[in-house]
């Protein structure tokens, strides 16, 4: 299927690694010209130099989208290099897992995470809308995750500023739609990420158990049988971004391999 995505330019946040690498190359595959970012400047290089395509332009802007001046200079960054902006995926780490009892939380904790990937979802969202609604076309996809819908003990910061995130895209999905800025949610579940295998080897050492013991039992609860794969997620994410998804606007979809229905 051609999504007609060649000549649209594509701005990715957490673009380095995992889930947003494999976003920006679906998206370069489709034609899309990109801007990536990362607070790394040695995973963003390498991130360019493995994307590199003869038929898209492709730039790079080293930056922490959950500081406003950094946010502000990616966007700007973007339209001084290509003069518009049609697709925005906002896509960042959140908390990391924990096991500390919410009365052991401190305000700074929450801010934390509320400063960072819900504000920081919420900035860039804002600052690419004016040129959206301008060329009256836009499509914002939020990756969030699914402890936003599933509450999870381990994920009560993220889950908590997850679910608000998709408040806010429901919310700005109807506020934008005159304009055909379509704004959806896609939710992944457990999906095979350097993340993902950092936190099976953090959880194999505290438990000294064997990692593969623990990784097959966590497919085990999957109806699929077997955790995600990245290339799964920007799947959905280069559809929702195309003119294929022109009626799709304010929903959540998650790409979890039916754990999020297993739950009920």
């Amino acid at each position: 299927m051609d999504l007609g995505l060649t000549g649209k330019v594509a701005l990715v946040t957490g673009a380095t690694a995992g889930i947003g690498y494999a976003i920006s190359e679906k998206l370069v595959a489709e034609g899309c010209n990109l801007i990536i970012c990362g607070r790394n400047a040695d995973r963003l290089k390498q991130a360019y130099q493995s994307l590199v395509n003869s038929s898209a332009k492709i730039i790079t802007c080293l930056a922490d989208v959950q500081k406003a001046t950094d946010s502000e200079k990616l966007v700007q960054e973007a339209l001084n290099q290509f003069g518009k902006i049609d697709i925005l995926v906002n896509n960042s780490e959140g908390a990391k897992f924990s096991s500390v009892a919410v009365e052991k939380l401190s305000d700074g904790d929450w801010e934390t995470v509320f400063e960072g990937k819900l504000m920081g979802y919420i900035r860039m969202t804002n600052l690419v809308l004016p040129t959206m609604k301008n060329q009256q076309w836009g499509r914002i996809v939020n990756i969030i995750g699914t402890s936003g819908k599933e509450p999870s003990p381990r994920l009560i910061k993220s889950g908590v500023a997850n679910a608000a995130l998709i408040n806010f895209t429901k919310s700005v999905a109807t506020q934008v739609a005159k304009w055909n800025v379509l704004v959806n949610c896609v939710n992944p579940g457990i999906i095979d990420t350097p993340r993902h295998r950092e936190y099976l080897e953090v959880f194999a050492q505290k438990e000294d158990r064997n990692i593969d013991a623990i990784a097959a039992g966590i497919d085990n609860t999957i109806p699929i049988g077997r955790r995600g794969f990245s290339d799964e997620v920007a799947n959905l994410v280069a559809f929702l971004s195309s003119e294929c998804a022109s009626y799709i606007t304010g929903v959540t979809i998650p790409v979890d391999g039916g754990l999020s229905t297993a739950a009920f």
